[in-house]
């Protein structure tokens, strides 16, 4: 009877990590444009903007995540690289403002998230 619970146990824990890879193997990379949002205001009271981009700054500054809200109305959590945060943090100074993001974005139960790799102040 041990034999068979450790053998299902190693089954589930293999179907697992399998299902785990397909779900990384499905992350797309590109840029995206928009503005930087701080989500704690824009979330709960749709604050956005130039009017907005001192308090965004110093929400994003403070610890707040930030979010693009892109042209399209479509709106993504944006999330440091473990290997180079500086990109992110660069986003940082542009909140209220529109900006070029590179990375890869992933989606899970309905949130998508890009990993950022690059950013830069668009025109």
């Amino acid at each position: 009877m041990k034999k068979l619970v450790l053998g299902s146990g190693l089954v589930i824990a293999l179907t697992v990590a399998v299902l785990a890879g397909a779900v990384f193997a499905s992350e797309e990379t590109g840029s995206w444009t928009g503005e930087v949002v701080d989500l704690a205001c824009y979330v709960s009271q749709g604050a956005k903007g130039a009017d907005h981009a001192g308090c965004a700054k110093s929400c994003v500054k403070n610890g707040q995540p930030m979010g693009l809200l892109t042209d399209d109305g479509t709106l993504v959590l944006l999330a440091a690289d473990h290997k180079n945060g500086e990109p992110y943090e660069a986003l940082k100074d542009m909140a209220g403002g529109t900006a070029s993001v590179s990375g890869s974005v992933a989606e899970r139960d309905g949130m998508k998230v890009v990993t950022v790799t690059g950013s830069k102040a668009a025109s």
